[in-house]
């Protein structure tokens, strides 16, 4: 059975992060430095201006140490191209 560990406030820390910052560098970082669980409220900035700006909105030198970015894009590409074909 898995653990879960309840955060109070997470999801509203997440969601100032998309609704005031509109970078994804600046939403992530602000969220990093309130501590507590970030890895699920950077995921959570990251899916929601993701959906707002596209790929031009991860900062390029995100992209340049993202080891195997090539690869990753291109799977990412190939599930939003089959689920385009339902």
């Amino acid at each position: 059975m898995a653990v879960c560990a309840v955060l109070p406030d997470a999801f509203q820390g997440a969601l100032h992060g998309v609704l005031k910052l509109k970078q994804l560098d600046e939403a992530v970082r602000d969220t990093m430095r309130c501590g507590g669980c970030t890895s699920s409220r950077a995921s959570f900035i990251g899916a929601c201006l993701g959906a707002q700006t596209g790929l031009q909105g991860i900062p390029e030198s995100w992209k340049e140490r993202t080891l195997r970015y090539p690869l990753l894009l291109e799977l990412a590409q190939s599930v939003v191209q089959k689920s385009q074909q339902k």
